[in-house]
C-alpha cells in the first residue's frame, strides 16, 4: 500500500509540475502549421459526435502518407467541446505531456531494474521520479506541448511508450496469458495507434531493437529465440529497404524537388543539427531555443562550413566510445543508441526540413539514461555519491523548470514570443518575418504609427537574410495599404521578380494564398493589374511544376471570384488548373457553383459527372449532395439523382 501511495503521489507531482510550468503559455494563440492542419481544416469543425463526423475527421488529415487520423480526431474533439479556443487545445497537450511523464517514469523504472539491479528499489524509484521530472520539464519539450499541431508528436509518443512498456513487461514474464496479452496490446493496439498519430511511431521498431540488443541481453546474458528472430528480421528488413532505395529511388529524389537543398546537403547538415540537439539537451539556454531554426545554415560539403567535418568526427567518436564502454558502462551505449534510433527517421536522408526541436521528444530520453549511468558511477565510487547526485539532479531540475517557465511565459503572448525569438535568432528569416507579421496584425487591430518602423525593420531583415523569401514583401504592402499610403509599385516589382525565379516550394504557394486571402479580406489594396502581374510572374517561373501551377491558379480563381466578381475569368483559371492535373474535388465543387452562376447547365452536368467518379471524403460527399439538392430545387437540373 505504501508503494502504491508513493507511486500515485509521484505521478500526481509529475502532472502538477507540467501544469504549473506550462500554465503561462496556455493563453498564446495558434501559429505556423496550426493553421493549415487545424484552424483551416473544415472537417474537424464537428457539431456532434457520430460515426459520420468521426469518419470525416479521420479522413481530413493531409500530413504524411497516412493522414495522421487519430491526431485529427483529437483535434475535432477539442473543437466539439471548446471551439477554436487555443487555451483548451494547449491544455489538452499539457495533459498528454503529463501522462507521458508518468509513462517515462515507468519506463525508467524498468530500465533501472536492468542496469541498476544492485541498487535498492526505493532508491531506484526516487531516481526514476527525479529523472522523469527532468525529462518532463526540460525546455526542449516545449514545442511538443505549446505548439498545438505537435500533439501529433506527443500523442504518437504516448502510444510508443505504452507499447514499449508492455513489450518489456511481456518479455520479462515470457510465459502465460499476461505475457501474451501484454505483447498483443503492445504490437496490435498501441503500436498501430502511434503510427496513426504520426508516422514517427514506426521508430517503435528501433526502440524495441535497442531494448532487445542491449537491455535484455545484459539482464539475461543471452539472446533468446524471440530476440534472435527479431534482430535478424530487422536486419533483413533494413537490407531489403536499402535495395529498394537503390532500384526505386524516385520517391526519395522526388521529395527534394522544391526543397532549397539536395539530399547530400541535407545528410551533411544533419550531423551539425544532431550536435545542436545535443547542445540544446545538455547545455540549455533560453536564447538557444526557437520555434524556427532556419538559421542553422547548409553544409555544402565536408569543409563548408568546417564544423561539418568536426561534427562527423564527433559523431563517429561518440559511437566508438559507446561501443567500447558496452561492458563497463552499458547505459552509455544504450543512451547513444537510443538517441541515434530516435533521429534515424527525421534526421536522416528524408526530404524534411532541417531542424525542429519537437523531434527530440523521445530521443531526449538519452539524456536521462546517461544521468542514470552517472548516478551508478557516483553511488559506487564515492561514499556520498548518491547524496551528491540527488542534489545535482535537483539543481538541474530547478534550472530546467525555470527555463521552461520563462519560455512558456514567452509563448503566452504571440507578440512577445515573436519579438524575443527574432532577438534571440537575428539570422532566422522566419523569426524575423513572424515578428513583423504579428506587428502588422496588431496595427490592423489598433492603428498606431509607432508600430510601422518596427515591422518594416523585421521585414527588411528578412529580405536581407534570405534573398528568396517572398512573404516579407506582402507584409510591407499590407503596411502600406493599412496606413493609407497605397501599394508601392516598386515593392510589387521586387516581389514579382522573386516569384519569377527559383524553385517553387511551399513558401511560394503560401505567399500566393496569403495574397489572395489578404485581398479578399481587405488588408491588401493592390490593383487588378498588380495582382495579375504577381500571379503571372509565379506561373511563368520556368521551375514551376504543373502541380504548383494548378494550386496557384485556384488561389487566383478565388481572388477573381470573390474579390473581383469576375466569374468568367475565375472559371477560366479553374479550368486551366484542372488541365494541369488538379484533382481536388473541392475545386470542382467551386467550379460547379461558378457555372451555376453563369447559367452553364451543360458545364454543370459535365462537372457533376466528373466529380461523381472521384473518391470523396464524407464532407465532400455531403457538400455535393447539398449542392445537387439546391440545383434540383432551382430547376437547373432535371432527373439527376442524389
Amino acid at each position: 500500500m505504501n508503494i502504491l501511495r508513493s507511486k500515485l503521489l509521484s505521478w500526481f507531482a509529475l502532472i502538477f509540475m507540467c501544469a504549473l510550468l506550462y500554465w503561462p503559455g496556455l493563453n498564446g494563440g495558434f501559429f505556423f502549421d496550426d493553421f493549415a492542419n487545424i484552424v483551416d481544416a473544415p472537417e474537424i469543425k464537428i457539431d456532434e459526435i457520430s460515426v459520420h463526423t468521426v469518419k470525416t475527421a479521420w479522413e481530413s488529415g493531409n500530413s504524411g502518407p497516412l493522414g495522421r487520423p487519430v491526431s485529427m480526431i483529437s483535434f475535432a474533439l477539442n473543437y466539439y467541446f471548446a471551439g477554436f479556443s487555443p487555451f483548451w487545445f494547449k491544455l489538452t497537450n499539457v495533459a498528454i505531456h503529463g501522462l507521458n511523464a508518468i509513462l517515462v517514469c515507468i519506463l525508467l523504472n524498468q530500465i533501472a531494474d536492468i542496469f541498476l539491479s544492485k541498487q535498492r528499489d526505493s532508491l531506484k524509484f526516487s531516481l526514476t521520479v527525479l529523472l522523469a521530472m527532468i525529462w518532463a520539464c526540460h525546455p526542449i519539450q516545449l514545442t511538443s506541448v505549446l505548439y498545438v499541431v505537435q500533439r501529433m508528436t506527443s500523442l504518437s509518443s504516448m502510444f510508443v511508450l505504452l507499447a514499449l512498456i508492455l513489450h518489456i513487461q511481456g518479455r520479462q514474464v515470457w510465459q502465460g496469458r499476461k505475457a501474451i496479452m501484454a505483447m498483443a496490446l503492445a504490437w496490435l493496439v498501441f503500436f498501430p495507434l502511434s503510427i496513426l498519430c504520426k508516422e514517427t511511431g514506426v521508430l517503435y521498431f528501433g526502440y524495441v531493437f535497442t531494448y532487445e540488443l542491449l537491455a535484455r541481453r545484459i539482464k539475461y546474458d543471452c539472446y533468446d529465440q524471440f530476440g534472435r528472430v527479431y534482430l535478424v528480421g530487422l536486419a533483413v528488413f533494413g537490407f531489403v529497404f536499402l535495395l529498394y532505395l537503390k532500384f526505386f529511388p524516385s520517391w526519395l529524389w522526388g521529395g527534394y524537388v522544391g526543397r532549397p537543398f539536395t539530399l547530400i546537403e541535407r545528410a551533411l547538415t544533419e550531423f551539425r543539427v544532431l550536435c545542436d540537439y545535443v547542445g540544446l539537451m545538455f547545455a540549455p539556454t533560453l536564447p538557444s531555443f526557437s520555434l524556427y531554426h532556419d538559421d542553422v545554415g547548409l553544409s555544402n560539403d565536408l569543409f563548408s562550413p568546417i564544423s561539418t567535418l568536426y561534427s562527423i568526427f564527433g559523431f563517429v567518436f561518440v559511437v566508438l566510445v559507446a561501443a567500447l564502454l558496452l561492458k563497463k558502462a552499458p547505459l552509455i551505449t544504450f543512451s547513444v543508441l537510443w538517441f541515434i534510433v530516435g533521429h534515424s527517421l527525421e534526421s536522416s536522408i528524408l526530404p524534411l526540413e532541417l531542424m525542429h526541436e519537437h523531434r527530440n521528444y523521445l530521443p531526449s530520453l538519452s539524456l536521462v539514461f546517461l544521468f542514470m549511468q552517472v548516478f551508478n558511477w557516483l553511488a559506487f565510487a564515492f561514499l556520498n555519491g548518491k547524496f551528491v547526485f540527488f542534489w545535482a539532479g535537483t539543481g538541474l531540475l530547478g534550472y530546467c523548470a525555470v527555463l521552461t517557465y520563462l519560455r512558456a511565459d514567452m509563448y503566452g503572448d504571440d507578440v512577445r514570443r515573436t519579438q524575443l525569438e527574432a532577438q534571440y535568432h537575428p539570422r532566422s528569416a522566419r523569426s524575423q518575418y513572424d515578428a513583423g507579421a504579428l506587428l502588422v496584425n496588431l496595427y490592423n487591430l489598433q492603428p498606431d504609427a509607432r508600430i510601422i518602423p518596427f515591422a518594416l525593420k523585421h521585414f527588411e531583415a528578412t529580405n536581407q537574410i534570405d534573398p528568396n523569401f517572398k512573404m516579407a514583401f506582402v507584409g510591407i504592402l499590407q503596411l502600406e495599404c493599412l496606413s493609407k499610403k497605397g501599394s508601392s509599385e516598386e515593392v510589387v516589382e521586387q516581389l514579382a521578380k522573386r516569384l519569377s525565379v527559383g524553385v517553387i516550394s511551399v513558401q511560394e504557394r503560401a505567399t500566393m494564398n496569403g495574397i489572395a486571402h489578404a485581398l479578399n479580406t481587405g488588408t491588401l489594396c493592390l490593383s487588378r493589374s498588380q495582382v495579375d502581374k504577381l500571379f503571372s510572374s509565379v506561373l511563368s517561373n520556368p521551375l514551376a511544376r504543373d502541380g504548383d501551377k494548378a494550386r496557384i491558379l485556384n488561389r487566383y480563381a478565388m481572388y477573381l471570384w470573390l474579390g473581383q466578381k469576375d466569374y468568367h475569368a475565375a472559371l477560366s483559371a479553374m479550368k486551366n488548373s484542372f488541365s494541369l492535373g488538379d484533382q481536388d474535388p473541392v475545386n470542382r465543387l467551386n467550379a460547379i457553383q461558378l457555372m451555376r452562376a453563369l447559367g452553364d447547365k451543360a458545364g454543370v452536368l459535365n462537372m457533376l459527372n466528373d466529380i461523381e467518379g472521384r473518391k470523396l471524403t464524407e464532407l465532400d460527399r455531403a457538400n455535393l449532395n447539398e449542392l445537387k439538392s439546391e440545383l434540383l430545387a432551382e430547376g437547373v437540373l432535371e432527373g439527376v439523382s442524389q
